[in-house]
């Protein structure tokens, strides 16, 4: 006694291609279908999470180094670095050499003494905020113990 239906029979290679085939070419149908039903109901312009970068630079933050002057010939072993930036931020000079790390004043204004290296000098002087935005300025100073 068999119960059930027997569903099992031989097709020929033909038609096993041949539907496979057709099942592969409705699967890719319905994706382009879909992507472009998406591309209608979103357009470019309006599209979620695509709004532009999460960070952008900062609008306010400013720092103008009064000296050193870029590319300056030194005869002196030290020489002043004096800038303007936002009250009370952190500001880094830093060279090959040497690292300093100290706060803007009040109004504002920053100054110290920073060493140089016989030769090229780098020197880069760069400011912090609270919110993690940064600015740098660099400058070339050349110091030479033989004076010309």
């Amino acid at each position: 006694m068999k119960f059930g239906i027997n569903l099992q029979r031989k097709i020929s290679q033909k038609t096993f291609i041949i539907s496979n085939l057709l099942i592969l070419t409705l699967g890719l149908a319905a994706i382009f279908i879909l992507y472009y039903i998406i591309n209608l109901q979103y357009p470019l312009s309006q599209r979620p999470f695509q709004k532009g970068p999460v960070t952008t630079a900062p609008k306010t933050l400013r720092l103008e180094l009064e000296q050193p002057d870029n590319d300056v010939l030194s005869f002196e072993s030290s020489i002043i670095i004096s800038g303007k930036t936002g009250p009370s931020l952190n500001v880094l000079i830093f060279s090959e050499s040497e690292d300093k790390v100290l706060k803007s004043n009040p109004d504002g204004s920053f100054s110290t003494v920073f060493n140089l290296e016989e030769g090229i000098n780098h020197i880069w002087v760069e400011i912090f905020d609270i919110s993690g935005d940064k600015k740098m300025e660099e400058r070339l100073v050349f110091y030479s113990k033989e004076k010309i």
